[in-house]
């Protein structure tokens, strides 16, 4: 067994990744519901949903701060400053393992821009919403 593949637990942060995929997904689908009901003026499903969308960044961002975690804990394993950027810590990884690990921060850096995106447009449309539904004065 090569050195570096016994002080890199990979399988970790291959968790913390899909673990961030996931939560991030759910945010997705509920910034998705959240569109369908603001087109249909639907207050009070909204601010139901604002709720669970506030509780989904919560949990995506403990999933994103434990990666970061993990790279740092890699990164003082390897002797890197806590600072070295994440493509770097993974060229540390075994040869076998970074295409999986580079996979699956591709999707997480795609599905960040589906929510940046998302977040935007869904704002947009609550301001729009919200003038609609606000009494005259």
């Amino acid at each position: 067994m090569n050195p570096v593949d016994s002080i890199l637990d990979w399988d970790e942060l291959v968790s913390a990744l899909r673990d961030e995929l996931q939560e991030k997904g759910g945010l997705i689908r509920l910034l998705n519901q959240q569109t369908e009901t603001l087109y249909r003026r639907d207050h009070v499903e909204n601010e139901r949903l604002e709720d669970q969308i506030r509780n989904q960044i919560r949990l995506a961002t403990r999933c994103r701060q434990a990666r970061d975690l993990i790279l740092r804990q890699t990164a003082a394993r390897l002797d890197l400053p806590d600072d070295t950027p994440a493509g770097e810590i993974l060229g540390r990884f075994p040869e076998y393992v970074q295409p999986l690990l580079d996979a699956l921060f591709l999707e997480v850096d795609r599905l960040s821009g589906r929510l940046e995106e998302r977040l935007r447009q869904n704002q947009q449309l609550k301001e729009r919403f919200m003038v609609e539904i606000a009494p005259a004065t």
